[in-house]
């Protein structure tokens, strides 16, 4: 360590990036464990259920305000005759209300949804959300400013009987979201 030491120290070093082989794991050697001791601080995976609001509880992600009304879980098969779709697992339903807090009208879009479960598993939206009678209020239906959308249908095929932990929310698909406990 010592010659490492030295060798970080020695302002004729330049010549050290051409054995950088030998510099460059004892930078990130040094930097790993600030990284370590800050990373548990700042943020984990799974966010704590105590810093994640719950169902009724209204967040913001850019221009939309959330807030989670219900969950269902509605079986395996949603719809009816030839518009019935069959789930791989079961259907789950988060209905929620969306305000347009923007300067223009905007769109909620399902696929920018995200449901994940006690283990960490991240679910995407399922498409046989169109078997729905609502599912305009996702797709089609424009929320203009100041206006709020209540009851929006967000559908997820999961495992049969899996444990929900939470649902990401977002505005877009580059924002960086916002999570409901599920709990």
């Amino acid at each position: 360590m010592a010659t490492e030491a030295s060798s970080d120290t020695a302002a004729p070093q330049p010549a050290g990036p051409a054995s950088g082989d030998t510099a460059t794991p004892a930078a990130p050697s040094r930097a790993a464990p600030a990284e370590e001791a800050a990373s548990p601080a700042e943020a984990s995976p799974t966010p704590e259920p105590a810093d994640v609001p719950g169902v009724g509880g209204p967040v913001t992600d850019g221009e939309f305000t959330f807030v989670v009304t219900g969950v269902e879980r509605l079986g395996a098969t949603i719809g009816e005759g030839p518009f019935s779709e069959t789930a791989q697992g079961e259907f789950v339903i988060i209905r929620v209300d969306v305000t347009n807090s923007g300067t223009e009208a905007r769109n909620l879009s399902s696929s920018d949804q995200y449901l994940y479960d006690d283990q960490g598993r991240k679910f995407e939206a399922s498409t046989a959300i169109f078997a729905l009678e609502d599912a305009d209020k996702t797709f089609l239906e424009a929320i203009n400013p100041g206006n709020t959308v209540t009851g929006a249908p967000l559908l997820f095929d999961v495992p049969a009987g899996v444990v929900l932990d939470r649902i990401e929310l977002h505005d877009v698909f580059y924002s960086p979201g916002v999570s409901v406990s599920l709990r």
